[in-house]
């Protein structure tokens, strides 16, 4: 199964807040910039982070102190990125030296003491990360797929669940815990979390396509229907759940495929 509140960041070298989007963070989340986004798998544009590098760069400046914890967190990136991970945790290390009241700096040393197998130290930072910013999702999930590891599953449900609680408007968080749910083969509370990561952010299409899926798969096909159809309500140009749920319904009963949208006459 796969993934929104803005909560301020503060720059402390600055004196600056800044509003950061919340993200779903998946299993496979890798590092923060700093503070704004987290991007959920390795793949997503890097020159997304790099951009985004300058911009935090140029807020700085322009208010006359550049923080310079960035340059390091931005080395430990591109060690990560190349998967030179303890050069990464390095990196990471001084810029929480330089700025230790950012969450994701903690997240991302989390990201490399994982990589690297030292799943202890790897928990340490995500729990400090957390502490700072509740809303990093992905560190919840990180720190639960860890103790898993570890032989622990009930510290790791007890870490998704703490991740609803600081997150209960984010579908992603009880996504998490839904997919912990369905590992231990207990279908009756990964229901139960599917059904209110629909309730808590009914806007994410994603979220009522995983939910539908997963209603469809255990029996309910009418209701599971009535989720997919949510989720292409919100987000209509998905081309192969259009043909799912084609598929799926009844004789007669069938959808049109999407039209792209067009730009509206003047």
């Amino acid at each position: 199964m796969a993934s929104r509140a803005a909560s301020p960041m503060r720059n402390v070298a600055c004196g600056m807040r800044y509003d950061r989007p919340e993200t779903g963070g998946g299993p496979a989340a890798v590092p923060f910039l700093k503070p704004h986004s987290l991007l959920r798998t390795p793949h997503c544009a890097l020159h997304t982070l790099f951009l985004l590098a300058s911009v935090l760069g140029a807020v700085c400046i322009a208010a006359g102190c550049e923080d310079p914890s960035l340059k390091f967190n931005k080395a430990g990136l591109e060690a990560y990125r190349g998967g030179d991970y303890s050069r990464a945790r390095a990196g990471f290390e001084e810029a929480i030296q330089q700025n230790p009241d950012v969450g994701e700096y903690y997240f991302n040393r989390a990201m490399a003491e994982q990589a690297l197998g030292n799943l202890r130290p790897a928990i340490f930072s995500y729990d400090m990360a957390t502490r700072l910013s509740p809303g990093i999702v992905a560190a919840y999930q990180n720190a639960a797929t860890c103790l898993m590891q570890l032989g622990e599953p009930q510290k790791a449900l007890a870490e998704l669940v703490k991740g609803t609680q600081a997150n209960p408007f984010n579908g992603q968080a009880f996504i998490n815990l839904a997919k912990f749910y369905l590992s231990q083969d207990d279908i009756y509370n990964t229901k139960l979390a599917l059904a209110k990561a629909a309730a808590a952010d009914p806007d994410n299409a994603a979220v009522h396509r995983e939910y539908g899926r997963f209603l469809i798969q255990t029996g309910d096909r009418k209701k599971g229907l009535e989720e997919l159809r949510k989720s292409l309500e919100i987000e209509p140009l998905q081309p192969a759940l259009s043909a799912e749920v084609s598929k799926l319904a009844p004789p007669g009963d069938q959808l049109p495929p999407p039209k792209p949208m067009t730009k509206s006459k003047p």
